[in-house]
């Protein structure tokens, strides 16, 4: 069972040793948690109001520093973003980057450690692309290393500049970042996070998104 909410979601870019990750803390009225979902890796740093939908309220504890940090997360099932507001947050305490803790995680894989669980999220762009490897699929002699990267499915719409929605629920949590690196740094794509889609930056919709970000600002 799910609920939705509505809220502000405040995303934060910390630099790990994986590259760039982000994480969120979601405000609402009944209460404030930590969002740790691949999805928020697509997404700048900023403020996003918005409705979200909850899957799951569970705590989650791990050591840093000498410290045990505990926190009330939230696993989201989808976000619908009305508004948004990049800008840059204040600085976070080091902490482990979520792709580590899947991992890490040796217990009952249904207590908080797996990714996004998701079926209709999209990713969000947090990174400049920096940070992540190349992907590091063998291929073929006749297969690019973007369609090893993206899958046929994907790679047929990236090379015919086409929107691309990514999915959040890959297994492999750097490997989405892998895919939204080479989008924004490689291929000249760009997210509009309202839709939660990826344009070409030369695309009319990516254009009228910037211009609109531009007068807003």
């Amino acid at each position: 069972m799910s609920i939705t909410v509505e809220g502000t979601l405040n995303i934060k870019r910390i630099k790990g040793a994986n590259g760039p990750f982000c994480v969120g803390d979601l405000l609402t009225d009944i209460g404030e948690f930590r969002v740790k979902d691949p999805i928020l890796d697509q997404f700048e740093e900023g403020s996003y109001a918005g409705r979200y939908i909850i899957q799951r309220i569970f705590p989650w504890s791990y050591a840093s520093n000498g410290r045990l940090v505990l926190e009330i997360r939230a696993r989201l099932v989808d976000l619908h973003v009305d508004s948004g507001t990049e800008r840059s947050l204040p600085e976070a305490p080091i902490e482990p980057d979520p792709a580590d803790e899947v991992l890490a995680h040796t217990g009952d894989p249904s207590v908080g450690h797996r990714e996004l669980e998701a079926s209709n999220a999209a990713s969000t762009e947090c990174g400049q692309g920096d940070g992540a490897p190349p992907a590091s699929s063998t291929t073929g002699q006749d297969e690019s290393p973007d369609l090893a990267l993206f899958g046929d499915e994907l790679h047929t719409l990236v090379a015919a500049r086409q929107p691309v929605r990514l999915d959040p629920t890959l297994d492999d949590r750097r490997r989405f970042r892998e895919q939204r690196n080479r989008l924004k740094a490689g291929l000249q794509y760009g997210f509009v996070p309202e839709e939660q889609v990826w344009y070409p930056e030369e695309s009319d919709r990516y254009q009228a998104y910037v211009a609109a970000k531009a007068d807003a600002s």
